[in-house]
């Protein structure tokens, strides 16, 4: 794949989207994946970066969002985003710069450097020192094809590389992304058990890795035990609840808000104050209701219901 140039009425349409496209979006997390027809963020023109990192702070108010088991929001709200101005190198020129730095010792042939897939992001940290950051992958834009990370000084200085894909020892949240690539690859369709292997997966990493995690970053997703409340009973006790409560003309009832997410949940986020191990539903997309339930030995129990019509419960 070659480096790729985006087409200047492309950007500037996507740019010029305005939040009353996703208006239906029920979490701050389908308004980011639907931001850019799915592609990561760093894949995004720098020009849509920089509007979604001034909007996001917004939309973290507007959804009462909390980012902090998100890696990849949390890393976008780890830099401040800009555009290069008349002083700082073009994306092309910090292109050439980084296939002269990559070639000088001939580790790298210049002319496949450009075959390669590159993606771009302009930080302006400190104003008068902005920084390009320059990733290259060999495919798609996923951790197992990256090859090079690197930051480029925007006004003059030298290149550091940050990941070369020849010496660098895959951290513990590589090797999730990856393994979560063995898994559908629209994380909407991950059933629970799809989910379950994935908690595993964190378990094993925690157990090898004892500073990953610590601060509960990742839910931990499993299967209940003999002596909890299994799926089929945590559900049916879920549509009970949500008929007797909410059901009648105009509420819920099963046809028009069918099951769409569920999730066994041994360890919670950090924040989350919701006792475990406990049974989330969904129900419905757009307009939806969240339930969740107790999943302890003593039988189900509701802990909480979350609505589209009123997002505190």
């Amino acid at each position: 794949m070659k480096i790729k140039t985006v087409l200047a009425a492309v950007m500037i349409a996507l740019i010029s989207l305005s939040p009353s496209v996703f208006a239906d979006s029920y979490s701050l997390y389908e308004y980011y994946d639907t931001y850019y027809d799915g592609m990561p963020f760093r894949a995004w023109p720098v020009e849509v970066q920089h509007a979604f990192s001034k909007e996001l702070p917004a939309l973290i108010e507007k959804y009462e969002a909390d980012v902090s088991f998100s890696p990849s929001l949390e890393e976008v709200l780890a830099h401040q985003y800009g555009l290069p101005g008349e002083a700082d190198l073009t994306q092309e020129q910090a292109t050439a710069a980084v296939i002269e730095y990559l070639s000088q010792d001939g580790q790298e042939n210049a002319e496949t450097l450009k075959e390669y897939t590159w993606t771009y992001s302009f930080y302006v940290d400190i104003p008068d020192q902005p920084e390009w950051m320059i990733t290259i992958y060999d495919g798609i834009y996923i951790a197992q094809n990256r090859l090079y990370r690197l930051l480029v000084p925007a006004r003059g200085g030298d290149i550091t590389l940050l990941y070369d894909h020849n010496t660098a020892i895959p951290s513990p949240e590589e090797i999730l992304e990856q393994f979560s690539y063995t898994l559908p690859q629209d994380r909407e369709e991950w059933t629970y058990l799809d989910k379950a292997r994935y908690g595993d997966k964190i378990i094993e990493l925690m157990a090898l890795y004892p500073e990953f995690n610590a601060d509960q970053t990742y839910m931990i997703y499993s299967l209940p035990t003999e002596e909890e409340v299994s799926y089929e009973d945590a559900l049916a006790f879920a549509k009970d609840i949500l008929q007797k409560e909410y059901g009648g003309e105009g509420g819920w009832n099963e046809e028009d808000y069918p099951l769409s997410s569920a999730e066994f949940v041994r360890v919670s986020h950090g924040k989350d104050d919701i006792p475990t191990p406990y049974w989330g539903f969904v129900m419905g997309r757009e307009d939806f209701y969240q339930i969740y339930v107790s999943a302890i030995p003593e039988g189900p129990s509701l802990l909480v219901v979350y609505t589209s019509f009123d997002a505190n419960g």
